[in-house]
């Protein structure tokens, strides 16, 4: 389970959230709703799980990104695009519908040529990942 759409939440509304051991780190504690602190520790291992991930991936970057709630939430938000794509799900601004050379049509995002050489699908492509299907045609 990903607790990556939790994280984007917190960060959307200003609250940084960090790992510390096999603890959660919250602060303002004060901005947090009754609501917010029971999906906290429901989704606490996964929660961890994936701030350690995050702090791993942004590497040198991480403080930067964690003091940014902007940052944070454009951060977490590209990691769960990353994680939709991987499962074969197409992001929700994947309006459009471009032909890949190597993957056929794809659902992209608006703004694609309707041909290219190479698509995020690509990826998958190579691991051996499920690629999303067209469920309309054309790019609109």
């Amino acid at each position: 389970m990903s607790a990556l759409p939790l994280i984007s939440e917190l960060a959307k509304r200003g609250i940084r959230v960090r790992p510390k051991g096999s603890n959660v780190v919250v602060s303002p504690e004060k901005a947090l709703t009754p609501e917010l602190v029971e999906r906290i520790k429901r989704e606490k291992p996964a929660l961890i799980r994936n701030l350690k991930r995050v702090r791993k991936d942004a590497g040198s970057d991480w403080e930067e990104i964690a003091n940014d709630p902007q940052q944070l939430k454009a951060y977490y938000e590209l990691l769960m695009i990353g994680d939709m794509r991987s499962q074969g799900i197409a992001p929700d601004h994947y309006t459009a519908t471009t032909e890949c050379s190597h993957c056929g049509p794809v659902p992209i995002f608006e703004g694609c040529p309707p041909e290219v050489q190479g698509c995020p699908w690509c990826f998958n492509r190579i691991k051996g990942l499920p690629i999303s299907e067209v469920l309309c045609a054309g790019n609109h």
